[in-house]
């Protein structure tokens, strides 16, 4: 019997890490199984096409929040061309509601209820077996008699559902396989891999589901680094850590870190973690690591003690701020944070101050994310209690609460496009710090209130119609001067000069008039620079002259009507180097 795994990614570049455990060990167990990767940007009638010709048996989807729907509309199509095919479906989208799922799908045969890495081969063993002992009897069939093992839901013959009382987990994370045989194929396409350590959370955010198993469990950590090894060695250029909290126990994730770090590598590993959990030791330790070999992501959420307490989230702010301020100050790893807006309690003015305290610490990336109320969470059963409205199907996201309306909330959509563009483009970090403060002291409370910049910014941006149109680098620069001009009169002289400085540095191949160049003025004085060795060495140790071509494609020499650092004003010249992007 033939089964095809189908992992519907969100795009090309990722990879379908659960559904690869499950085909692999499936595999190791003598199974007859393919795997399938596809994005749901791929046509649906094209995917379709290359399942039917791999002339299966049995087809088995990831139903994820991100492909619920264009996973469920492939079942019903395979249903139609392959009527006598055995589909079945597992994820956090059809575990907690299988009865719902199997009503809105009849398409599918049965739903797995929980991880499936050990009781997918289990059934399809089973189901192999019964239809050897019964040749004659049609899918149909099959169904109505096979009495499916635990961990599954099916239909019974009067049209009941039968499910288990909980989740099927996997207790040993040794057992399983590694889920990349095709490593060499999977970094050829440059693709993400995504890897765990752990599965399981011992926290109960009323809004996530990974706690609910209220168990965690780890993969010993001879074989992680024995799995990471071969991912370094294949030249993987990206490793993400899916563990719902990386840093829990200290004795399991230092020595995986302390081995990461120590590794002869260019892989970049990507980790999620509570950073109020950091010990001493940890902050220390992660100050020394090389530059670019870690990234963090760490979730806030909001820093209102009484928001965190109505999400049963127990976080320590403070210690959270001293440890990811200390982290910053190093300036070796990519630190990225979260805030969810729409929570309970949560207003407008609240979710600013979050957004405030948080981006004071000025991440290199400052997510803005909206509350999604997923089936089988404590969120849901809130819904009375906090007055929240939110879509029926997925993403589940939020629209209103008791506490801040629909129009805040779609005002903080255009709040987060707007912040996305600039900020988190980390392309015009000179001219942000400099609108921040001085729009904190326009628009709001005082220097410390970027919100108040960010929102005046996003009101101008509104008003001009530019939400949802997409725009380039140079686009945004453009629209940055744009509003200086039209909203910050008296700061746009020097707000010109720094984003003339951004625009230098982060995107050399545009040099636009109307950002007034200075180059050809100082053209002399430029060029008597490069000639002087002795002084550019000050600058540059080490250099050495090859020809002015290569050093133009490496270098760039501005001069600015004011010191980019201190806002003096008076003849300033910045040197900017492209390759290890310093100034």
């Amino acid at each position: 019997m033939k089964t095809v795994f189908v992992g519907t990614n969100s795009k090309y570049i990722h990879t379908a890490l659960g559904v690869r455990y499950i085909q692999e060990n499936c595999r190791q167990h003598g199974l007859d199984t393919v795997l399938a990767e596809v994005s749901v940007n791929e046509p649906v009638l094209s995917v379709l096409a290359c399942l039917t010709e791999a002339e299966p048996d049995a087809i088995g989807f990831e139903v994820h929040i991100w492909n619920r729907s264009y996973v469920l509309e492939l079942a019903e199509l395979v249903r139609k061309v392959l009527p006598e095919c055995f589909v079945f479906a597992g994820g956090p989208e059809v575990l907690f509601h299988p009865a719902q799922t199997l009503a809105a799908c009849p398409a599918l045969d049965y739903v797995v209820c929980g991880e499936g890495d050990e009781a997918v081969p289990v059934f399809l063993a089973d189901l192999e077996h019964f239809r050897t002992r019964q040749p004659g009897l049609s899918r149909a069939g099959v169904v109505q008699a096979f009495e499916a093992p635990a961990g599954f839901a099916y239909r019974r013959q009067d049209g009941s559902v039968a499910a288990p009382a909980a989740p099927v987990v996997v207790e040993d994370l040794d057992a399983l396989p590694f889920p990349y045989p095709d490593l060499d194929d999977v970094v050829g396409q440059h693709k993400i891999v995504y890897y765990e350590s752990s599965r399981g959370c011992p926290f109960h955010c009323a809004y996530c589901l990974s706690g609910i198993s209220r168990t965690v469990r780890y993969r010993s950590v001879p074989l992680v680094l024995r799995d990471l090894d071969r991912m370094m060695a294949a030249g993987v250029p990206l490793v993400k850590f899916v563990d719902r909290t990386y840093n829990l126990d200290e004795s399991h994730f230092m020595p995986i870190w302390e081995h990461l770090a120590a590794a002869r590598t260019d892989t970049t590993f990507h980790f999620e973690i509570k950073g109020d959990l950091l010990s001493r030791r940890v902050v220390d330790f992660l100050k020394t690591v090389p530059p670019g070999r870690f990234q963090l992501e760490i979730g806030v959420q909001s820093t209102n003690p009484d928001v965190l307490e109505a999400i049963g989230r127990k976080d320590n702010w403070r210690k959270l701020r001293d440890n990811v301020a200390e982290l910053l100050a190093a300036g070796n790893m990519h630190i990225h944070m979260d805030l969810i807006a729409g929570l309970p309690l949560e207003g407008l003015d609240s979710f600013a101050r979050s957004f405030n305290e948080v981006h004071a610490l000025h991440p290199q990336a400052l997510q803005l994310g909206f509350l999604k109320v997923l089936p089988g969470t404590v969120m849901e059963g809130r819904k009375e209690q906090d007055g929240l409205v939110f879509m029926d199907h997925e993403p589940y996201e939020i629209l209103s609460t008791r506490y801040i309306g629909y129009a805040e909330l779609r005002f903080l959509k255009i709040v987060d496009e707007v912040f996305d563009l600039t900020a988190n483009s980390g392309r015009f970090p000179f001219t942000l710090r400099y609108l921040e403060r001085e729009g904190g002291w326009l628009f709001g409370s005082g220097e410390d209130d970027s919100f108040a910049f960010y929102r005046d910014l996003t009101e101008w941006y509104k008003e001009k119609g530019y939400f949802g149109l997409g725009h380039t680098g140079i686009d945004t620069a453009r629209l940055l001067l744009d509003y200086m001009e039209e909203r910050m009169a008296g700061q746009a002289s020097v707000g010109k000069e720094l984003l003339r400085l951004d625009v230098c540095a982060a995107m050399p191949r545009f040099k636009p008039d109307w950002l007034g160049w200075h180059t050809a003025e100082h053209y002399g004085r430029v060029t008597a620079f490069w000639r002087n060795g002795e002084l550019v060495r000050q600058y540059l140790p080490g250099f050495v002259f090859t020809n002015w071509r290569d050093l133009h494609k490496r270098y760039a020499v501005e001069a600015f009507d004011v010191d980019p650092w201190s806002l003096e004003k008076g003849c300033t010249f910045v040197l900017v180097d492209y390759v290890k992007n310093v100034m």
